[in-house]
């Protein structure tokens, strides 16, 4: 009997004790709780939204939680493989079969491809699906569906292969970018205001960069951003000015001699402004920002203008203030100290009220500004504004499109003389070689990321303008003996930057394997030349000029039968102005 009751306490205690193990292996490095960082760090997260008080605690709390269970690890371990590179790499194993084997295995290959980006898409639809049903809060949605596409849509290995290709081919390149005059990096704006509710910055001039942009020098490129629920001061400028929506929505005001003109804007809205017209707008969204392209034509002393702001207090301030009270007083048949209120202002109200050009308003009133707001749409529609992305497009297919509205068919750009552009690549598709005969292209990258291809004579470098009459004409010298020699300027494109297209320069643009490509752009003219005369002129695609070469000529200048140069220059005959990479790669 004691033997029986000794052997079941021994069982018991073994049975406490490996119930122990089991509840602490879960914390054991190596064991399946650590195996998965992601359920770790849902966890830890969870228990901060429990646990905390107030968003900055519980902000601190999730940095914990990330630095704890190696966020960048999780992502590493959960990295999808890639199929382009499996793609690739079954071609090559096709190529070294036999002839009559390669069909087969091509398409096997290309089979598979097919296959696992569609389970991928469903893997990323499925991982959405859990984010919408287990988080609550929008914040958290949002956070988690960036996530899913992270792993599944923007995959790691490829943006990592694309981006040893690009490095690759660009080291010649990267040398020769400290002396691009073309490329304009979002860094070379200055600010004028950068507030606390907005940014209004100015690009510098062209011809800072070289000579060769002297023909454009009289335009100056700005950007205006204002934050959601921002009012923008009223103001007037000594230039003709082209309003460009990229990005937010909002209301733009302004009032000539004659008449008041009020606009609700979107996207791909554009806005003529006169001379002297005073401007103000408002920012409707209470999310994203309201961010408008600028272009300007001074009217007094060419590349240089000025704001002028009726009111203000310090920065800017109200130009009103400038005239002696001895104008002021009779002029506005008011006394002193009512204009020491209205433009020196109590200084508890300003505090209160703001400074600056950008001002906070309330959702009332952002209401009240936008209630006498029209929407252009048609070109015909309004005296000064339409939407260019409510026109046909230009060029179009299944890769890309392109817009372009002249001055020929607008009347709201003709006194400045000014084309419009707005220019959608999809990804991995490129705008084919062309050039522009008489305009000169501003381009403003707005969204994605990719890169341009521009072929440039050799230009020297803007040091040696500046240098002695004996060097100036050393150099003329070696420019004689360079003609009918070309480089290539290849610049990497992303959000902000600028990149500028001289008249006759051939240029292609390409997006990224993995984003959109959005861009907008200005065509400017020399003063001395007429815009309406201004063609674009394709040199790869569907319609090329070389298709219209006479067979002679063809020989002639190639050196080979025409037979063949038809055959190149004629060896896409289903696509025009945009292709795919994708296409490419596929069929080698």
């Amino acid at each position: 009997m004691v033997r029986n009751k000794s052997a079941c306490v021994v069982l018991l205690f073994s049975l406490f004790l490996s119930f122990g193990l089991l509840c602490s292996a879960k914390d054991f490095p190596g064991r399946r709780g650590d195996d998965d960082p992601p359920k770790r760090y849902e966890d830890c997260r969870r228990r901060c939204e429990w646990d905390t008080r107030g968003q900055k605690e519980q902000q601190q709390c999730e940095e914990s939680c990330k630095s704890q269970y190696g966020e960048k690890d999780q992502q590493q371990r959960h990295r999808p493989e890639d199929p382009q590179r499996r793609y690739e790499e079954c071609q090559q194993e096709c190529r070294q079969q036999e002839e009559r084997q390669r069909p087969q295995c091509q398409q096997r290959c290309l089979k598979r491809f097919e296959q696992e980006q569609q389970q991928s898409q469903r893997q990323f639809q499925e991982c959405q699906q859990h984010c919408h049903q287990q988080e609550q809060r929008p914040e958290r949605k949002q956070q988690c569906v960036r996530e899913c596409r992270e792993r599944y849509q923007e995959n790691p290995w490829r943006r990592e292969r694309e981006e040893e290709a690009e490095e690759e081919e660009t080291e010649e390149g990267e040398q020769e970018q400290s002396h691009n005059p073309f490329h304009f990096h979002r860094r070379s704006f200055q600010s004028r205001f950068r507030e606390e509710h907005g940014n209004f910055r100015v690009l510098q001039r062209f011809a800072s960069r070289h000579p060769i942009l002297r023909g454009i020098n009289e335009f100056r490129l700005s950007i205006l951003e204002a934050n959601p629920n921002t009012f923008v001061l009223p103001h007037h400028c000594d230039a003709e000015k082209i309003y460009l929506v990229t990005n937010g929505r909002g209301t733009l005001t302004f009032l000539t001699h004659e008449n008041k003109e009020s606009y609700n804007v979107v996207p791909g809205v554009v806005v003529r402004v006169p001379a002297g017209s005073t401007v103000y707008l408002a920012n409707q969204d209470n999310k994203e920002k309201l961010i408008i392209a600028v272009l300007h034509r001074p009217v007094n002393n060419p590349g240089q203008f000025e704001e002028f702001f009726p009111a203000g207090s310090q920065r800017p301030q109200s130009y009103l203030r400038a005239f002696s009270r001895e104008i002021l007083e009779p002029a506005f048949n008011t006394r002193s100290e009512q204009l020491d209120e209205l433009f020196g202002g109590r200084q508890s109200h300003r505090r209160q009220q703001g400074q600056g050009m950008f001002r906070k308003a309330s959702q009332e009133q952002i209401r009240a500004l936008s209630q006498e707001a029209t929407s252009p749409r048609e070109k015909s529609g309004e005296r000064f504004a339409f939407n260019l992305l409510y026109q046909t497009p230009r060029y179009s297919n299944q890769n890309g499109r392109f817009y372009e509205a002249c001055p020929r068919e607008f009347r709201q750009l003709r006194d400045i003389n000014v084309t419009v552009s707005a220019l959608q690549l999809n990804q991995g598709s490129i705008f084919v070689p062309h050039y522009n005969s008489k305009a000169t292209f501003v381009v403003l990258v707005n969204e994605g990321n990719g890169y341009v291809e521009m072929v440039s004579p050799h230009l020297p470098r803007q040091s040696s303008y500046e240098e002695e009459e004996e060097q100036q004409q050393e150099q003329e010298q070696e420019e004689e003996r360079r003609s009918g020699q070309y480089r290539k300027i290849r610049s990497q494109l992303s959000r902000g930057d600028i990149f500028v297209v001289p008249a006759n320069f051939p240029v292609t643009f390409v997006a990224s394997q993995n984003q959109n490509l959005r861009m907008t752009g200005f065509g400017l003219y020399n003063q001395n030349i007429n815009p309406d005369h201004n063609q674009r002129i394709f040199v790869a695609g569907k319609i090329n000029h070389v298709r219209q070469w006479d067979s002679q000529a063809k020989e002639l200048a190639f050196g080979v039968s025409s037979r063949l140069v038809d055959e190149i220059f004629n060896n896409n005959p289903q696509e025009s102005y945009f292709v795919s990479r994708q296409r490419q790669r596929a069929s080698e």
